[in-house]
């Protein structure tokens, strides 16, 4: 059932580094950028096609995770940040001050889980999740998961929880949640891009905790969308604020991003977590590219360079996102963005793109 993840573990990266070094010439601008491997896939892809069509413009892209990402745009070693956690404000302040956050895709995070025994999709909510991940729940017979998932043989094994080792805003999307759901988790854990967790292996990036959860019978994880559909990962139904078992899809990822969307805070840093609504998946966020407000610690050309392929994600970029399984920007968000991505400046310039 994981063979297919393998396959785009070894190629997809690759892939993209190929592309990436052999497009345009000795005196192609190269920008860089490092961060989410959320957005991993999608961005490879972006790269490969944004490259065809632009020579002049080597891009290279280095999956770290979230808090890798938001090292490198404070310590201005990188061009732009991929990120799925909104920078804090201190961390702002050790940027320069000034920040501009666009999300770019959506997408929704998923329940994991290794058990063949098991041939009918498990449903979870918010309380077992989080008990889970305190060490209280330690069994797949429990019967916290038993009352949820009736006439299921649930086979008497241990629950073998994965997490993310490094710093990752699929973390801090996550442990929103368990927040939300759990006063006890907000209490003795809380959010972060990383956190003491009570119990579980961690691994690498979204890649490190589907490999654990691959060869780990028994085994639970959180990952993005797209690393669970590729791999063919069953995942869980989780019950929402409003007490629906929801599958994780693309329309119930819509429907909670229309349900805080109305909302929007000036500087676009927002969550999408358990929110009301029929439809609504509740663990679900936006990945974020995050540059300077002004661009200039880089050269100016590197700096046209990365307000065009910024650019270009958010406009025509966005049509790959289905594909890929994430969630494009809708025309209100897309409008929200582009009008932040028009403030960046370079050594007070504006610049064409």
């Amino acid at each position: 059932m994981f063979k297919a993840f393998h396959k785009f573990l070894m190629v997809a990266a690759p892939a993209a580094l190929l592309a990436i070094g052999t497009v345009g010439t000795s005196r192609a601008v190269e920008i860089s950028g490092a961060g989410s491997t959320f957005v991993a896939p999608i961005m490879y892809k972006w790269i490969k096609i944004f490259q065809k069509s632009h020579p002049n413009i080597k891009v290279d892209y280095e999956a770290i995770g979230s808090g890798g990402g938001i090292n490198g745009l404070i310590g201005k070693t990188i061009n732009f940040c991929g990120s799925d956690a909104y920078m804090s404000n201190a961390q702002i302040q050790q940027a320069g001050g000034a920040v501009l956050h666009m999300p770019e895709v959506a997408g929704p995070e998923v329940m994991s889980y290794n058990l063949p025994m098991v041939h009918k999709q498990l449903v979870m909510n918010g309380k077992l999740i989080a008990d889970i991940y305190l060490g209280e729940v330690t069994r797949w017979n429990d019967p916290a998961i038993k009352k949820l998932n009736p006439g299921v043989k649930l086979p008497d094994l241990p629950i073998l929880v994965a997490h993310r080792s490094d710093g990752s805003g699929t973390t801090f999307i996550f442990t929103g949640y368990l927040c939300k759901v759990s006063p006890t988790w907000k209490k003795q854990v809380g959010q972060s891009t990383s956190v003491n967790w009570p119990v579980g292996r961690g691994g690498k990036g979204n890649p490190g905790v589907a490999a654990l959860i691959e060869k780990t019978r028994g085994g639970l994880g959180y990952l993005e969308y797209a690393y669970a559909i590729t791999g063919h990962f069953p995942v869980a139904r989780l019950i929402n604020k409003d007490g629906y078992a929801i599958q994780p899809s693309m329309p119930s990822v819509i429907a909670a991003q229309k349900a805080v969307v109305e909302n929007l805070p000036a500087d676009l840093r927002l969550h999408i977590i358990n929110p009301s609504g029929k439809k609504a998946y509740p663990i679900s966020g936006f990945t974020y590219l995050i540059i300077d407000r002004d661009l200039g610690y880089m050269s100016k050309a590197k700096a046209k360079a990365t307000l065009e392929f910024i650019h270009w994600i958010l406009t025509k970029g966005q049509k790959y996102a289905k594909t890929m399984q994430y969630i494009r920007l809708g025309p209100a968000m897309q409008k929200k963005v582009l009008a932040q991505l028009a403030k960046a400046t370079w050594k007070g310039q504006h610049l064409s793109y």
